[in-house]
């Protein structure tokens, strides 16, 4: 053999066995198969080129997410308590307490939400009068029930395909066909429940569930109950919702706290309507060892190019269980429940000026909410019924005494959102004259 090809055979094992070494190491540290190493190796080097190849996906992502940040044209700079401390220095006669409990909307969330009025989900809303469904639910919580019951029951579990279409972008024609016979498997059950919450305004997002981080095992959706002020998993495959105490639960709950709840008898398994005929309940909370969450929901009024990873990894946080693997992807891990589960609806009370008055003090509050489906503000002042504003900005008349002052959006669905509040306390004259500046 000469030295040229003894040279090239040097080099070419030398590069086998490099690739043998590299993907063993990268098997190792992922927990991925050797098969599948440079697979996902490569989708993570290339998904930095699809980013700055679809950089205006991502734009327009930034440009949607802002809309949903509802406020008064004169909020004070800084968050909400600093409004307050501020005014305190301002007026003597005024008090304010738990200003560690105020709401702070300013936050990034890059979730692109589908508009209850885009003319697919009016029809479909229509078609299956989902008003007359919810009409006699005592609360939101039960009406999203009624509804995930209603859906969890047009069709079977089973693998049919989507006639004319790989998309899930018309859940009327879903629901038709499962009527007649179709099955459908748990991502067109996610999706379509996704869809028809959608279709009543109330926030929404496709989960998915895996045991490696790699496989999309089950999907399922998260809707935003108002009523407890956090999201919760709605399964409308196995028909079933996780309750702890009478308190829906997140994905991410289940992912970090499910095991502990089933070994203390404190999970409870809720089904909402029948199990399918094809699809005995079986426990999937292994199953929540990492979780998906899209951020997007309007597939079907937004078309992406293929490839854009605003439609992809770059669109996709996950989290997992701390003893678990980490993953090969670009996918962008989230593991504070805060950020992760993120409010919606929640409403942030800024003060902007306070003016003695005869008879107590008058106070001007500005409001502020991270809410895609606004409709408008309401105030309610100690404990008496809530009243709509006009506008995002009001002037209280407050006598001396204490004083509890709460703030809700009503969104489009009709419901209210959780409500914020600040404890307020004014000192009569007398009081404010002999001790100065007292708190």
């Amino acid at each position: 053999m000469s030295t040229r090809a003894r040279r090239i055979s040097a080099v070419v094992l030398l590069s086998v066995a490099s690739f043998i070494v590299l993907s063993a190491v990268l098997s190792g540290m992922y927990a991925l198969p050797a098969d599948q190493v440079y697979r996902h190796a490569a989708r993570y080097v290339l998904t930095p080129v699809f980013r700055w190849w679809y950089q205006d996906d991502l734009d327009y992502v930034k440009n949607a997410t802002s809309k949903y940040h509802v406020a008064a044209e004169d909020i004070p700079s800084g968050k909400p308590m600093d409004s307050w401390q501020r005014l305190q220095n301002q007026a003597p006669m005024l008090s304010v307490r738990n200003l560690h409990e105020l709401a702070d909307p300013e936050r990034d969330v890059p979730f692109v939400y589908e508009r209850s009025d885009e003319e697919y989900l009016r029809r479909f809303r229509e078609k299956y009068h989902l008003d007359e469904i919810v009409k006699d639910a005592p609360d939101q919580y039960s009406a999203m029930l009624k509804v995930g019951e209603w859906l969890g029951t047009r069709f079977d579990h089973g693998a049919d395909k989507l006639v004319g279409t790989s998309q899930v972008c018309d859940p009327m024609a879903i629901v038709e066909a499962g009527q007649k016979g179709a099955k459908y498997w748990c991502e067109i059950a996610a999706r379509t429940m996704v869809h028809t919450a959608a279709s009543m305004a109330w926030p929404a997002r496709l989960i998915s569930a895996s045991r490696d981080g790699y496989t999309w095992e089950h999907a399922l959706a998260e809707l935003w109950s108002d009523q407890f002020g956090k999201w919760f998993v709605i399964d409308v495959d196995y028909n079933v919702v996780y309750e702890r105490n009478g308190v829906p639960l997140s994905a991410f709950e289940l992912s970090r706290d499910g095991p502990a709840l089933q070994k203390a008898g404190l999970l409870r398994v809720r089904q909402i309507a029948p199990p399918k005929h094809s699809l005995p309940y079986e426990d999937m909370v292994p199953y929540y060892r990492y979780v998906h969450v899209d951020l997007r929901n309007d597939w079907c009024s937004r078309t992406l190019r293929r490839g854009s990873p605003a439609g992809g990894d770059l669109a996709t946080w996950w989290t997992a269980r701390p003893d678990m693997p980490r993953l090969l992807t670009n996918r962008i891990r989230v593991d504070d429940e805060q950020s992760f589960d993120w409010a919606v609806n929640d409403v942030s009370i800024y003060g902007v000026s306070a003016t003695p008055a005869a008879d107590g003090v008058k106070v001007n509050v500005a409001l502020a909410a991270y809410s895609p489906e606004f409709q408008h503000f309401e105030l309610r002042l100690d404990g008496q019924d809530w009243q709509r504003i006009a506008g995002r900005q009001q002037t209280l008349a407050l006598a001396p005494g204490p004083h509890q002052l709460e703030a809700r959006v009503v969104t489009k669905s009709g419901y209210g959102g959780p409500a914020s509040q600040v404890e307020l306390a004014v000192a009569d004259h007398t009081t404010a004259a002999t001790t100065p500046g007292a708190r």
